[in-house]
């Protein structure tokens, strides 16, 4: 959080090299990104990892975990490596994500969704348009429902009898 960020900056300013703020900026992004894209690509050593840290394991128990795990990238020679990820990201949505979960951060959308709103091609980026009662919209549909009424209501109505 906050402060291994504010550790890292201090760091960086007792450096040799003396670092103003945006290499400071530049490195951090670098570092995040190039961390990221490792964890991607290895994700059979992150599954290791994480159970380790799961079971409360200290930091050697950590390390030993990462340099003695036999699948790296994960998967199997049924599931390649992005089918791998997908099945990751399928078993932690059904067994990680409880109700209270679900209810705050919305259940619904999520990055393997298809967004069809979405248009494509060339000239594409757009949203398609969606019906939107805006502006004085709202009364007009008022006004409309309430001739409706009038009308069925003066033509009888429901009958009781």
């Amino acid at each position: 959080g906050y402060a291994d960020i504010s550790q890292l900056r201090a760091l960086f300013a007792s450096s040799e090299e003396g670092m103003n703020e945006k290499d400071m900026e530049n490195r951090m992004r670098f570092a995040l990104g190039y961390s990221m894209s490792l964890l991607r690509r290895h994700l059979g050593v992150l599954d290791v990892l994480a159970d380790t840290m799961e079971k409360g394991g200290s930091v050697a128990e950590c390390v030993l975990a990462i340099e003695t795990c036999s699948n790296i990238k994960g998967g199997n020679e049924f599931l390649g490596a992005g089918n791998y990820e997908r099945a990751r990201r399928e078993a932690f949505r059904k067994d990680g994500v409880g109700f209270v979960e679900r209810l705050l951060l919305g259940g619904g959308k999520n990055a393997d969704d298809e967004d069809l709103g979405v248009i494509e091609g060339k000239g594409g980026g757009d949203r398609q348009k969606k019906f939107a009662l805006t502006g004085d919209d709202p009364l007009y549909a008022a006004v409309l429902a309430a001739g409706v009424f009038f009308v069925w209501a003066s033509n009888g109505g429901l009958s009781l009898h």
